[in-house]
C-alpha cells in the first residue's frame, strides 16, 4: 500500500536533516550550513554540505545529494518505505493501518521467516550428527568457522525429517510447503524437499532467511536443488552472500560475480570479500539493480565452458542498460573459482580478476571465434551482435571509439558501421531511415540544469518554461522527468520545494543528486530572468541543429537505398527547418 503524500510531508516537516545526518557523521557549523568529510567517498578536505534551511545535503566532491530520506537510504542501503517507517517512528508520526489483505500477507511473510529460521537450526543440528556431511564439507575445504558464519547445515536422508521437526512445533505441513521446504503428494500429505544434501541458507540484506540451496554429497543428479519461489523468496531478486559482502563491495568499488555456492564460499573464506553468487539462474535486472546500490563496476567470473561464455554474453547488455561497467575474468580451462582458489590461492585469483577483459573486447573475441571474420556473412553476423551492445553506451566519445575499433577488427569502413548502428532499436531489431538521437552536448545539459534550478523559484519561471519549451526538447531524460513532475505538481496548485520533490521520486538516487545540484546552482545565478531566456534559446538552437544533422543522415541513408520519394520528402523538411532557424 503506497504511503499517502500527506503522511510523508508530516514526517518531512518533523525531521531535521542536520539531526538525522549527525547521527551518522560529525557535522561542523559553517555559516548558515554544516560541513563534513563526505561519508560516500574518501576525501581530506570536507566538501559535504548540509543546508538546514533547504533540508538538503550535497557533496561537491562526488556529487551525492538529496534530503534526509535519501541520505538514510544511501547510508543504510535501505528502500524508501523502510526509511519512511524508520523516520516516522522517530518523528512520532503514525503510519496508516494496513488493509486486511496487507495484514494477512505481512503475517504470512513473518510466519515464513520464522519457519525458515527454525529450519536453519534443524539443518545445523542434523549436520552436527552427520559424519558423512561433515567429511564432505571438510573435503571441499570449508572451515568450521565458515560453516558457523554462513549457517551451513545438512538435510538428512529421509522423507519426513523436517516435517516431523515442525509437527512437534505445531507447524502444519501446508506452511512448511509454503516455505518451500516440503512438497505435497497425491494423497494430500507432504514430504521433505531437501534430502541427503548440505544446505546453504540464502539471506537478505536484513539477514532474514529467505530460502535454501542444497548440493549432493556425490556425483548424482541434480547436483543442486534450490528453494522454489515463495512469498518471501525469488531467486531472480537476490544474490547469495551479498548480506556478508556488501560493505566490502562498497569500499572496494566493484563486485565479483560467480555462479555457485562453493564458488562463493571458498574465495570468501580465503579473503576475497567483494564477491556474490547468482542463484542457479542468469542474472536479472532486479539483481543488477540490487548490486548497483553498492558498486557501479562488476567482474563476472564464470566457468570457461560454453555455458559460462553464453551466460556472460547474455548478461553484458543487461549491465549496460543499468549503467554498470562490466568486465569478464576468464579462468583456465577445467577450473572454477572454487578449484582455482584451492590450487593457486586467493592472491593469484585476485590478480587474475584484475586482468579481466572489458565487455567489448571479450564479446568481440568470442564472436570472432564463433563466426568466420573473413567472410561478408561472418562480418555481418559479428556486427549484428556487437551493435546492440554499442548502442547502449551513453558516452558519445566512448561509443565513437568502439565503432572505430569494431570497423578495424572487421576490416570495413567506419561509416558502414555507423549506418548500421542507426538501425538498431532498443529491442535489438533493425529499422531503416531512422537515426538515434544525437547525444546532448555538455552545454545543452548545463542549460537544462539551469532551467531546472529556476523552476524552483516558482511563479513566472514555471509559466515561462511551460509556454516556451516542450518536454521533448529536454535531451537529458533525467532532467526531463523531473521537469515534468514539477510542471504537473504546479498544475495542481501545490507548493513545490526541492525537499518534497525528492520524496515524490522515492528511491531515485540520480534524481535526488540532480535536484541538490540544481538547488546549489540557483544560488549562484544573478539576473535570473535573462538566464532563463538565454537557456531556452540555447536549447532550441541545439535541438534544431541536432534535427538538421539527423535529417542529413536520413537523407544519406535514403539515397543509398535509392528511395527517391523519401529523399524528396526529407530534403523538403530539411530546407523548411533551415529556413526558420538561426543555425
Amino acid at each position: 500500500m503506497p504511503i499517502p503524500e500527506n503522511i510523508i510531508d508530516q514526517i518531512q516537516n518533523r525531521t531535521d536533516i542536520v539531526e538525522v545526518i549527525s547521527r551518522y557523521i560529525p557535522l561542523q557549523k559553517a555559516g548558515r550550513n554544516y560541513k563534513a568529510p563526505c561519508p560516500f567517498h574518501n576525501e581530506k578536505t570536507p566538501s559535504f554540505i548540509v543546508s538546514p534551511d533547504k533540508q538538503i545535503y550535497h557533496c561537491f566532491g562526488c556529487g551525492a545529494g538529496g534530503n534526509a530520506f535519501s541520505f538514510v537510504m544511501k547510508h543504510e542501503n535501505l528502500e524508501f518505505p523502510e526509511v519512511v517507517e524508520m523516520l516516522a517512528e522517530k518523528a512520532g508520526v503514525k503510519l496508516p493501518h494496513l488493509t486486511s489483505e496487507k495484514k494477512e500477507l505481512t503475517s504470512l511473510a513473518n510466519q515464513l521467516y520464522k519457519i525458515n529460521e527454525l529450519a536453519v537450526s534443524f539443518f545445523q543440528e542434523s549436520l552436527a550428527r552427520s559424519a558423512a556431511a561433515k567429511d564432505y564439507l571438510a573435503s571441499r575445504g570449508i572451515a568450521e568457522e565458515t560453516i558457523k558464519k554462513l549457517r551451513i547445515g545438512y538435510a538428512p536422508d529421509g522423507w519426513e525429517g523436517i516435517l516431523n521437526f515442525f509437527q512437534k512445533k505445531n507447524v502444519h505441513g501446508s506452511f512448511v510447503e509454503k516455505a518451500g521446504l516440503a512438497i505435497s503428494n497425491e494423497k494430500g500429505g507432504y514430504y521433505d524437499r531437501f534430502r541427503k544434501r548440505p544446505i546453504f541458507p540464502i539471506l537478505d540484506l536484513k539477514n532474514r532467511v529467505l530460502g535454501f540451496g542444497g548440493r549432493v554429497l556425490d556425483s548424482s543428479l541434480p547436483k543442486y536443488m534450490n528453494s522454489p519461489e515463495t512469498y518471501v523468496y525469488s531467486k531472480g531478486r537476490n544474490l547469495y552472500g551479498l548480506n556478508f559482502t556488501r560493505d566490502f563491495i562498497k569500499k572496494q568499488g566493484y563486485a565479483l560475480i560467480v555462479e555457485g555456492y562453493l564458488d562463493f564460499i571458498i574465495p570468501y573464506q580465503a579473503g576475497v570479500t567483494n564477491i556474490v553468487a547468482t542463484l542457479g539462474t542468469a542474472l536479472t535486472v532486479d539483481q543488477v539493480k540490487l548490486l548497483k546500490r553498492f558498486a557501479n563496476t562488476v567482474i563476472m567470473v564464470y566457468d570457461p565452458d560454453e555455458a559460462g561464455e553464453a551466460a556472460s554474453l547474455r548478461n553484458m547488455d543487461l549491465f549496460l542498460g543499468e549503467g554498470v561497467n562490466v568486465y569478464i575474468a576468464e579462468l583456465p580451462k577445467g577450473f572454477d573459482p572454487d578449484g582455482y582458489i584451492r590450487k593457486f590461492g586467493a592472491d593469484d585469483f585476485i590478480k587474475l580478476t584484475k586482468s579481466s577483459k572489458n565487455l567489448f573486447d571479450y564479446k568481440l573475441s568470442k564472436l570472432s571465434s564463433r563466426f568466420d571474420i573473413r567472410t561478408g556473412h561472418g562480418k555481418a553476423a559479428i556486427a549484428g551482435e556487437m551493435l546492440p551492445t554499442i548502442s547502449r553506451i551513453e558516452n558519445a566519445v566512448l561509443r565513437s571509439n568502439l565503432i572505430k575499433k569494431l570497423a578495424e577488427k572487421l576490416s570495413v569502413d567506419e561509416e558502414s558501421i555507423r549506418t548500421e548502428l542507426k538501425k538498431v532499436k532498443p529491442d535489438y531489431t533493425m529499422r531503416v531511415y531512422t537515426v538515434s538521437t544525437v547525444e546532448a552536448k555538455k552545454d545543452s545539459k548545463s542549460a537544462e540544469k539551469m532551467i531546472l534550478a529556476l523552476l524552483f523559484e516558482g511563479g513566472n519561471f514555471i509559466q515561462e518554461v511551460r509556454g516556451k519549451l516542450s518536454l521533448e526538447e529536454f535531451k537529458d531524460s533525467s532532467i526531463r522527468d523531473i521537469v515534468k513532475l514539477v510542471l504537473d505538481i504546479s498544475k495542481e496548485g501545490k507548493a513545490i520545494t526541492p525537499v518534497k520533490l525528492i520524496n515524490y521520486l522515492e528511491n531515485n538516487d540520480a534524481a535526488a543528486i540532480l535536484i541538490s545540484e540544481a538547488v546549489n546552482l540557483s544560488e549562484t545565478l544573478s539576473n535570473k530572468e535573462k538566464v532563463l531566456s538565454d537557456c531556452i534559446a540555447k536549447i532550441k538552437k541545439d535541438n534544431t541543429k541536432d534535427r538538421l544533422e539527423r535529417l542529413q543522415d536520413a537523407i544519406k541513408a535514403a539515397h543509398n537505398s535509392n528511395d527517391d520519394g523519401l529523399v524528396t520528402r526529407l530534403v523538403t523538411e530539411y530546407m523548411e527547418l533551415l529556413k526558420g532557424s538561426s543555425v
